[in-house]
């Protein structure tokens, strides 16, 4: 597979990054559902037989809790089962959640940001297992490795110095994230993050960074390993 979704750097190519709208989290969390099919047999074969769907800005609720979710995987409703062509899968909310994944970003002022997703990504874990302890939460970090940065809600653009160490520095804060392993204890089953160069000037020319300290082949926070290690956890508790 692809070090990172072509889907989503082309969204930002067309539209750019804005913090206040969720476009950009909606184009990657339907990259993501589409990988997870394409990669993991058991996802493929429930999402082809219509036993598995997925919904993005997702509320789940737990308790008296609710959490929005960017990306959710999980059952249809009762009398929703309808099968699919291969490779595909149904949007449409579950009537459970298996999967719940968050998406964050850090497009610039990184120290400052990374700790406010830090937290988010803790909040989301917590919420998600008291939703169901056996739900696989997963959890995504975009981070900008660009030099400068203009956002729609300032007038001046913004310069990242060392945008390299700014990098490394979000990627130490998202290894950070408590983990979990299995069904004991709390923490994320799964996280990655991807490394974008956006300026947010001109949008075509947006791409991805994959040379260090972006995620490298064998590094848990590369892509392939983030949506591996979903399918892992994913399989591991449908057959137990």
């Amino acid at each position: 597979m692809s070090p990172n979704p072509s889907s989503f750097v082309q969204h930002l190519r067309a539209e750019g990054y804005h913090p206040r709208s969720n476009r950009h989290s909606n184009a990657l969390a339907v990259a993501i559902a589409a990988d997870l099919v394409t990669h993991c047999h058991l996802i493929r074969e429930r999402a082809a037989a219509g036993q598995l769907v997925y919904s993005v800005n997702f509320t789940l609720r737990a308790g008296t809790a609710d959490w929005n979710v960017d990306l959710v995987l999980g059952r249809p409703a009762l009398g929703k089962i309808v099968p699919q062509p291969v490779g595909t899968i149904r949007e449409l909310p579950p009537s459970s959640v298996d999967i719940a994944i968050e998406i964050k970003a850090v497009m610039t002022e990184h120290h400052k940001a990374v700790k406010n997703r830090k937290r988010d990504l803790e909040a989301h874990h917590e919420h998600v297992h008291h939703y169901n302890n056996g739900t696989v939460a997963g959890g995504v970090l975009v981070i900008n490795g660009s030099e400068r940065f203009r956002s729609p809600l300032r007038k001046n653009t913004t310069v990242h110095r060392h945008p390299a160490d700014l990098v490394q520095h979000c990627m130490n804060e998202l290894r950070a994230v408590t983990s979990r392993g299995g069904l004991d204890g709390a923490g994320l089953e799964a996280r990655c993050a991807i490394v974008v160069d956006c300026q947010n000037i001109d949008h075509s020319l947006v791409t991805y960074v994959t040379a260090p300290p972006a995620p490298q082949v064998g590094d848990p926070l590369s892509y392939d390993a983030f949506i591996q290690t979903i399918c892992q956890h994913y399989t591991m508790r449908a057959q137990a």
